[in-house]
């Protein structure tokens, strides 16, 4: 799933040639989404760079380090790090225009949201 939220990003931000993907490190879902998005980055001409979420200081200071960059987007995988942070995170995104997709719960299936930058 995770190869593909990277194209749906591309396809959406045709020029973003970085994606920062917030996970949680801590957990098998968010380690197997990235290595899906990591693999998939090549093929897209895409660099992604794991962000991974331990409090909301660091991931201030690291989306806003990240949003200075040209051609960046962001992928936010699933994790209860992320739903606590996803203010934050979506003002960030706003903030510094980075488009991009964050899971979300819907009924019983995830599907990406997309961020609009």
């Amino acid at each position: 799933m995770g190869g593909k939220w990277l194209q749906l990003l591309k396809e959406i931000a045709p020029s973003v040639t970085r994606a920062a993907v917030i996970r949680d490190a801590t957990t098998t879902g968010g380690v197997g989404q990235f290595a899906a998005i990591q693999a998939m980055a090549p093929s897209l001409g895409v660099e992604a760079i794991a962000v991974n979420i331990r409090d909301s200081n660091e991931m201030e200071r690291t989306i806003t380090e990240f949003g200075r960059t040209a051609n960046a987007g962001l992928i936010v995988t699933g994790s209860g790090l992320a739903m606590v942070h996803r203010e934050l995170i979506v003002t960030l995104a706003a903030q510094h225009k980075l488009p991009g997709l964050f899971e979300s719960r819907a009924g019983r299936r995830w599907r990406p949201d997309i961020l609009r930058g």
